[in-house]
């Protein structure tokens, strides 16, 4: 009897699984969001300052909005069924 409580108090927190390491996807996810969101920063800048179109700007956050998205939603497909 005094085992069995021992084992219960000495359980391991289940650590997130995944097809992919999640900690190698979370990182990677995180890369990509920030070059992203850099890129839109820039050009958001120069455009400001007239140096390209403001079109370009538009379809930049657009990008950066489907990436974003997409790579969240990949994240967390992979921890909750992997």
């Amino acid at each position: 009897m005094e085992k069995d409580r021992f084992a219960e108090s000495q359980k391991i927190p289940a650590q997130p699984k995944g097809v992919i390491k999640p900690k190698l996807v979370r990182n990677i996810a995180f890369t990509i969001i920030t070059i992203s969101l850099v890129v839109c920063t820039v050009l958001c800048i120069l455009a400001i300052w007239q140096f390209t179109e403001s079109d370009a700007v538009i379809r930049a956050i657009a990008t950066f909005l489907v990436v974003s998205v997409a790579t969240g939603i990949f994240t967390f497909v992979n921890e909750k069924l992997g």
